[in-house]
């Protein structure tokens, strides 16, 4: 009788065990997070017209123009990293999935794009946007949308911030080796032209949104982190991104950087960690952090999720050999910093925030 009893009591607390994970898994945004990540409403390609007036009598236009206009447009003749190319974009006139019309226009586009971002600095090059991936068909997107998107004046905040960044990025990249301006610094002085394009474009008309993100502070958190390095954090048990800017994800200044020098780079090469305290790196291969950085500043800032939780997915890692005790050690002191210095209080006051997690992360 007593042994029946004990394996009843095992049963309940099972049973309850399961729906305890049941009631955080539907309950609890924080749980549902961890498991499906972040809900997500993009905006639609489909809803973009790729059509326009000017080049409406130019159907019969020859294949050569076409492939001058490219050319003049600032795209490669052969795919550099990934992008479509002239020889790609031709085939498809061939085989008749394009017009003429369609690709004078794109050629148009792609040459606004490169003289609008010239303006703030230093240009974008056009191979960037030649580029067609799933994410952006299962949104409804192709290069032809987006580059038409963003030629039209509901577009032109968006390309700004991003030639703005980018700009600012491009200047990080090519200061001489003595110079004080560093990765920590870059990072977050991106927040300015995020900022701008936040304070400017209204809810409704922004690229993605979440009913999680709950104010502009958020807002422009998000969309700083997309723009600086565009990647998530993956459950580790699931393997399932914690949150997913979807087709957009492409579109930060790293990779921007790799179009512009011709060389497929990650991001950790491209950023590297100048400027964060030696207690925050550690071992010379944890070259991760402006990433990490922002990875945590998002999970904690609009998830909501425990810095319990961010600690744990570093324990795993370790356990698992995918990290050594200093590495999660450095990591775990970023996230506890991000929480005191920039979580408590940005949805206050957000520039003084951003000076707050730099001066705590800055080298002395």
């Amino acid at each position: 009788m007593e042994l029946d009893q004990t394996r009843w009591r095992k049963r309940r607390i099972a049973l309850l065990a399961v729906c305890l994970c049941l009631f955080g898994l539907f309950f609890i945004p924080q749980v549902r997070f961890l498991f499906f990540g972040l809900p997500e409403d993009r905006l639609d390609g489909r809803v973009i017209s790729t059509a326009t007036n000017a080049n409406r009598n130019q159907e019969s236009a020859g294949r050569d123009r076409v492939e001058r206009a490219l050319l003049d447009a600032g795209l490669s003749p052969q795919p550099l990293l990934g992008d479509i190319g002239i020889e790609g974009h031709l085939t498809r006139l061939d085989e008749g999935t394009v017009t003429a019309v369609q690709l004078l226009d794109y050629a148009e586009g792609l040459r606004s794009l490169a003289l609008r971002t010239l303006q703030t600095g230093r240009q974008i090059p056009s191979a960037f946007w030649d580029v067609e991936n799933e994410a952006m068909l299962a949104d409804g997107w192709d290069p032809y949308r987006v580059v038409a998107a963003l030629s039209s004046p509901d577009g032109l905040p968006y390309l700004d911030a991003l030639g703005a960044a980018y700009t600012r990025f491009h200047a990080f990249k090519s200061r001489d080796s003595d110079a004080s301006d560093t990765a920590l610094d870059t990072a977050l002085d991106l927040f300015m032209p995020v900022s701008t394009l936040i304070d400017t474009v209204p809810r409704d008309h922004r690229l993605e949104t979440s009913e999680y993100i709950r104010n502009d502070e958020q807002a422009k958190l998000y969309f700083w982190q997309q723009i600086v390095v565009g990647s998530s954090r993956q459950n580790p048990v699931t393997h399932i991104p914690i949150f997913d800017h979807g087709f957009i994800r492409r579109f930060h200044v790293g990779t921007i950087w790799q179009y512009d020098i011709g060389l497929s780079q990650p991001n950790s090469n491209i950023w590297g960690v100048s400027g964060f305290a030696p207690r925050f790196v550690g071992p010379a291969e944890n070259n991760n952090q402006v990433e990490h950085m922002s990875i945590s500043m998002t999970v904690q800032g609009i998830l909501r999720e425990p810095l319990l939780v961010l600690d744990a997915f570093e324990e795993f890692e370790r356990i698992a050999g995918k990290a050594n005790p200093t590495e999660a050690q450095a990591d775990e002191a970023l996230n506890q910093a991000v929480r005191e210095h920039f979580v408590r209080s940005f949805e206050q006051d957000l520039p003084a925030s951003i000076e707050s997690l730099r001066r705590a992360l800055k080298a002395r």
